[in-house]
Parts: C-alpha cells; structure tokens; sequence
C-alpha cells in the first residue's frame, strides 16, 4: 500500500452504497450545507450533487472551469442560474406568461405583447423575470438542442468556447483529402491537367505545391497570390506548412532558399493564417532545422507582418470638423438633432470599421449559408448583420410615423443622408437605404413619395438606376470599379457572384483541385476587399455612433430581410 496518507485515508473509508432513489445518502467531513461531521448521513436531492461537490472541493470546481473550453460547458455559475427552472412543478401559467412577454419584449416583437396583454388582462412589467428564463427552461425541457434550431443561437457565447472550437478546426475543411507521398507524385503526370496556354487547369495538392516552388521565379505572380488566397477551400494551413517542410528537407534537386522565399510570400500575403498553432510549427522550424541565413530572413517577415501589426493603429490626419448638434451630451438626442451629412460620416466609419476586419478566408468556407462554419466567417456575418439591422430600423422608423406628412419628411432626410453616402462611396449603407425605402410596406405607402421635393425624387429615381439589376448589376459594378479610395462595397452582389461561380464550376475534376474555379474565386474575393487598405478620415463622434448601432426595430412592422445571395437582390443567377 502506498505510503501517502491521502491514499490511505481513501482505502481506510468505508465505502457506502447508494439508492437508487432520486435521492442519495453521502456522507462527508464538513458540517456545512447540511451535512453532518459525525459520518452521520443526510438525505438531499440528485439535482444539488453538483453544487454540494462544487461547493466542498474548490480546486474540483477550478479544474472545471479551466477546461470548460475543451469540454463545450458553460461556466459553472451560468448553469446554476439555468438550474432554477429545474422544478417545472413551481412555474405557473402566469410565470409562464410573464417569461413570454418579457421575450417578446426584448425581441422588440410589442405588437404580440400588446395583444397577450389584452387577452390574459396580465400587466406587463419589464425585467420582472431574467429575460433569459425562458430560453433556459426550454433548453431543460427540449434534449435534443439541435432540433431547437435559432433559440440556440440566441444564447450569449462562450467566448472561450468559440475560440477554442473555431482554433482547433482549422483542419477540419470538408474539401480536405489526404495526399500521396511527395516524392512519389513529384513526376506523375497523370495529377495534372493543363489549360492551353500551359497553366495548371487542375492538379493534386503534392504536384501543385511541387511545381509552384520548382517554378517559384518563372511563373506568374498572380498564381502565387491565387494559391494562398484560396488554398482553405480545399486544405488547411496546418498541412500546407507541414509539406513545405518536407520540401525544404527531401528535395536536393529543388533550391531550399526557394521554400523559404515561397513561405515569405505566404506571410506577406495572409499573416492572419498564421494563428498561435501555425506560428508554433513555424517557430520550431525556424529554431532547429533551417540554415541560419533563412531563420534570419522568416524572422523579419514574421516581425514586420504579424507581431507589428497587431500594434498598428490608423492615423487620422486634418479630418474635416465634426457637424455635432448642440444638445449632442443631451438624453433627449434624436435623429432630426443630427445633420445629415454627418449621419452619413458616422455610417461611413462604422461600415468601414466592419469592412476592414473580413478576412479573406471568410468569403471561402460559405460562413453565411453554412451555420457549422459561422465560427470562422465572424467578420463577415458582423457586417451582413449590420445591414439587416439597419434596413429594418429605416423600413421601421419610417413606418411609425404617425401621418403622411412625417413619413415623408423623414423619407427625405433618408435620401438626403444617401447622396452625402454616395459622395462617399459608401455602397453598404446606400443599398441599406435604397432597401429600407423599398421594403414591402414601405412601398406600399406610394402616397409618401407624391409630397417629395423634385430634388428628392431625382435622388430615389437615381439609387434606382445605381442599384438595378439589369446587366447583373452593370450600373453598381462599373461604380464600383471607378469609384475613388475611400469605399465600401455592398457585399450582396460580390457574396451572390462567389454562390454562382461555386454552384457552376465542380471543386475537382477528376479528383484533382480546379485551379481554373480557384482564379476566379480569387477575383471575385480580390475585387471585394481591393478598398480595405484605405480607411475613411472622419472622427468618430460617440453619441452619434452610438445612437446609429443600438437600433431599436420594431419586427413585426417591417419584412423581414435575409442578407443572403437569393433574398437580398432580385435575381436569382449572376451572369460572370
């Protein structure tokens, strides 16, 4: 027996069987909690074991809570507050009512409310009950979360959680095949197709890494850049470093310096690919098996393109002076107070702020029609997002207003906002405008637009025309394409070109990577983030921001606006 007094006082206890009632007889050294110092025993309910043992053995309950990320649990504390609703047998059908109306209450759905009201004759209190009451006595009630569909993503995340998940599936790319043996598919031709004019039509992963650094000086240099860009549509980081490596190490007949030179390019081009993960690889490569000259050369790429740019902030150089109203630090601030083309100035920095955060990994993995793959295109849903809401909030606010009269005023103001937004190439919130005001009950409402100044109506008449869908979208494109730095594109038409080229052209032919489909995605991504580099130069005024994202919609007054490729736009097919 061991010599450790702790073993032995485990081995020395007498073990006590358990019932196999609900409830369970335990024994313990603490008189806290109920239970006895004497080896006496109490009886207490199963659904308190995990509070009893979490309250007893501290370093147990520390333990949990630093691999909760690995185990996808919530903090220990969150669950005990979805413990409450345990005892369905306390929660009456008035209770039940007020958890309704206080959901409907912070889903902004006050038609429902107000008619719940009505009928139950039930006062509504707001925060009488936490407002998340009643998604976690669903959760209680429904096993299979799954099937439960959106409530689940109406939970607040676990930022540690996410992280955890979205970081470990880096590999996890449904396009991702294992490869041969390098050596061995170094000169099989029958893993490659050629295109006419001798580009690489399609290849295996082996023979396309192969002859980009056999050929790293003598090919294009957009072949290079279409690689990295478009590589985590048919495999991972992870694997793609890993084969450099063996390159670098097994080949005598391939230049090593040209390894090192194509990874160079890799980082230059993509330094968020290189994750904590990526990085460790690289550094150990780094440390312990390249020439001394080459470790210099990653070594300042990585300083320059990773750990540099983590610190760099934009400057903002003799920005134009912020139109602030003067009851600006008032509680009583509304949108009339602000003037119009700051409201625009606002929106252009908020956008931009969102704009310049997409990564072009995002556009690959299909993030906003694939709910398993939302964790890693978190920039792109951010700003998709933001247009619905803000669509929604103009199709709203214009239809509360109370008479003809305010609605045309305010549909004014709307259009007004849109030509300083044009003047500023802000395409997002303009087509966010553009599709308020066009928004079913909106449109409806055609009496609004007889009272609109002649000024006004060239405006609408003009977004009109900007935002046609005639020629896919010709008038939008070629604005686009001319328009002068600063810009933000509307994400809609360039998400609805990257569904059409991947419905029309097969990620293999003949089991081997399309390159050709590749160099397409790649322009269509490429021409999408082409203004990120040049950000707008105006001040952030807070109050404005602030008032232009917290939106308050009211749901049920407006239609609802998926910001997907087959809801958002009008048709249906994009011509390339």
């Amino acid at each position: 027996m061991s010599n450790n007094p702790i073993v032995q006082q485990i081995h020395n206890t007498p073990q006590k069987k358990l019932t196999n009632s609900q409830y369970s007889t335990f024994s313990g050294s603490s008189g806290q909690d109920g239970i006895n110092d004497n080896d006496s025993f109490v009886n207490f309910p199963a659904s308190e074991w995990l509070s009893k043992a979490m309250h007893k053995h501290s370093d147990i309950l520390e333990l949990r809570e630093r691999t909760r990320p690995i185990t996808n649990s919530k903090s220990y504390s969150r669950n005990k507050r979805a413990g409450k609703t345990e005892a369905s047998h306390a929660i009456n059908d008035t209770i039940l009512l007020k958890m309704v109306m206080q959901y409907l209450h912070e889903e902004n759905l006050t038609t429902s409310l107000k008619k719940i009201q009505e009928e139950t004759k039930l006062q509504f209190v707001p925060n009488e009950v936490d407002k998340d009451t009643l998604e976690n006595l669903l959760r209680i009630g429904i096993k299979d979360i799954n099937w439960f569909g959106p409530l689940a993503n109406n939970e607040d995340p676990d930022c540690e959680v996410e992280t955890y998940h979205a970081y470990n599936s880096d590999d996890s790319n449904e396009n991702n095949l294992e490869e041969g043996n390098l050596a061995d598919d170094r000169y099989d031709e029958s893993q490659i197709i050629r295109n006419p004019d001798m580009t690489i039509q399609a290849a295996s992963l082996n023979r396309l890494l192969l002859w980009l650094v056999g050929n790293f000086n003598g090919q294009d240099a957009n072949e290079k850049k279409i690689f990295f860009l478009t590589y985590p549509s048919f495999t991972s980081a992870e694997t793609i470093l890993n084969k450099f490596i063996q390159i670098y190490h097994s080949f005598e007949n391939i230049d090593s310096a040209q390894v090192i030179c194509f990874i160079k390019v890799w980082i230059e081009q993509q330094p968020t690919d290189f994750n904590e993960k990526l990085l460790a690889i690289l550094n150990n490569f780094i440390d312990h098996q390249v020439a001394t000259a080459h470790a210099k050369q990653l070594r300042a790429v990585i300083s320059s393109k990773i750990e540099k740019k983590e610190t760099q902030r934009r400057e903002i150089k003799d920005p134009p002076e912020p139109k602030v109203p003067k009851n600006i630090f008032s509680p009583t601030l509304t949108f009339d107070d602000i003037d119009e083309e700051e409201i625009a100035r606002q929106l252009c920095v908020i956008d931009f702020g969102l704009y310049e955060l997409i990564k072009t990994s995002e556009f690959l993995i299909k993030g906003w029609t694939k709910p398993q793959f939302r964790s890693k295109a978190v920039n792109l849903l951010n700003m998709m997002r933001r247009f619905n809401d803000f669509t929604k909030w103009i199709a709203s606010s214009i239809l509360n207003e109370q008479n003809s009269k305010g609605r045309t005023k305010l549909l004014g103001r709307f259009l007004k906002i849109s030509e300083h937004l044009r003047a500023n190439n802000n395409f997002h919130s303009l087509m966010a405008i553009y599709g308020g005001i066009n928004n079913t009950h909106v449109f409806r409402t055609k009496a609004i637009r007889k009272d609109l100044s002649k000024q006004q109506q060239e405006t609408f008449a003009d977004l009109e025309k900007l935002f046609s869908s005639e020629n896919s979208f010709r008038n939008y494109r070629i604005n686009y394409k001319d328009a002068k730095p600063p810009c933000i594109p509307f994400l809609g038409i360039h998400l609805r070109d990257l569904a059409f080229v991947d419905e029309s052209n097969p990620d293999r032919i003949n089991n081997l990577i399309n390159l050709n489909k590749r160099r397409i995605i790649w322009k269509v991504i490429t021409n999408t983030m082409r203004y990120q580099p040049m950000a707008y130069n105006f001040l952030k005024v807070h109050q404005i921001s602030l008032f232009l994202t917290e939106l308050k919609i009211d749901v049920e007054q407006t239609q609802p606006l998926d910001f997907s490729p087959d809801t958002v736009l009008p048709n249906s097919t994009t011509k390339q």
